[in-house]
């Protein structure tokens, strides 16, 4: 058979729905789709789960998390899953609700003091579909939460809020700043108590990166993967300045064991009842006169043929998270490569679900 033929008969074996194939064919067809885009893309190091209804479909890693040393990517491999930090922030917020201790509808101005006129209307809820009209803000990355806090509340508001929506990460800095206000310690701190430890989430953290005069002190995360983009024809390893007080909206570092330990306690039910859960994660508030982009719970929402899926990705493709409710079925891609788009996730999704439609072009960007 000559190679020609073997290609189409592999591209008409992928093509196949996941329904006509045992899950180990299922298994190996991503394995082929996701080893040979690695090598047209050039992706140093990747790790990919399925995960249903509580139960490991697929656990892989492909690649090398550090190339300097050789280093393979692993289960246990801390990747930075930037915006996907979100989603471990969303699941302390509804334990939080949950627990009575806070509800989407409280005005902010009942944790916070002596706040502006314009922040009145502002509401929890507000934060977490990005909604709220808070700017950016834009300053010096070693300043405390309550600095950053006060200084936004001296500037105006980009729109009144509930009225339109900007994807901001000052609104999850405000956000986690209430917590702190709620537990009493600082935010790493209530999602290690809260979230993390609750899930068996054991291998990752954050770097708590501070400068202090002229060196850069960082904890240290085992098995920490570098990420790297490509520059004139070669790979350069580079590390986005993540502030601490953004660390409620990016930063953390997660291993795939990790992630997948938190979607079976959300399977599970661990911390709170899927009853509970399930209409703030998938269920959209209205912004002006559209329905929200964004779920009650902050996730990126997704409907193709009557598939609803929802979650979150960061980097933008250091991180890809989906979870599909109807279909019971979460996929999560780790990537170290700092130019991968999102699309991966959703790409390995579809050999699962035979109602989401093939696409399986992956595509990276020039940072």
């Amino acid at each position: 058979m000559t190679k020609y033929l073997v290609r189409l008969v592999l591209l008409a074996f992928l093509a196949l729905p996941s329904a006509a194939q045992t899950p180990k064919a299922v298994s190996h067809s991503v394995d082929e789709f996701v080893t040979s885009k690695m090598k047209a893309l050039g992706i140093p190091g990747l790790a990919v789960a399925v995960v249903k209804n509580g139960e490991k479909i697929k656990v892989a890693s492909y690649g090398q998390a550090n190339t300097e040393w050789n280093r393979e990517v692993t289960e246990h491999t801390n990747f930075q899953i930037a915006s996907c930090t979100k989603l471990l922030t969303s699941t302390l917020v509804l334990k939080t609700v949950y627990a009575g201790k806070l509800s989407l509808n409280d005005p902010i101005g009942k944790y916070l003091d002596s706040i502006p006129a314009s922040w009145k209307p502002i509401h929890v809820k507000h934060l977490l579909n990005h909604s709220s009209g808070i700017r950016e803000f834009r300053g010096d990355a070693y300043v405390s939460t309550a600095t950053v806090v006060r200084a936004l509340m001296d500037s105006t508001l980009e729109y009144t809020s509930g009225t339109k929506q900007h994807y901001a990460q000052a609104d999850f800095m405000i956000a986690g700043y209430i917590l702190e206000k709620i537990y009493g310690k600082p935010f790493p701190q209530i999602l290690k108590d809260e979230v993390t430890s609750p899930l068996n989430m054991k291998d990752g953290a954050f770097d708590m990166e501070q400068r202090v005069g002229t060196f850069m002190r960082t904890n240290l995360v085992p098995q920490k993967a570098t990420t790297y983009y490509e520059l004139d024809g070669q790979l350069r390893a580079y590390k986005f300045i993540y502030p601490q007080y953004t660390y409620t909206a990016g930063g953390y570092f997660a291993s795939l064991d990790d992630m997948v330990n938190w979607v079976i306690g959300l399977d599970k039910e661990v911390l709170f009842p899927d009853a509970f859960a399930r209409p703030l994660l998938y269920g959209q508030d209205s912004v002006g006169t559209k329905l929200s982009e964004f779920t009650k719970a902050g996730w990126a929402l997704g409907e193709e043929k009557n598939v609803l899926y929802a979650g979150h990705s960061g980097g933008p493709g250091l991180g890809d998270v989906w979870r599909f409710p109807e279909e019971g079925y979460t996929v999560i891609v780790l990537s170290n490569d700092g130019e991968l788009l999102p699309d991966f996730a959703r790409a390995i999704a579809s050999f699962y679900i035979p109602g989401l439609e093939r696409k399986m072009e992956i595509k990276k960007f020039e940072r």
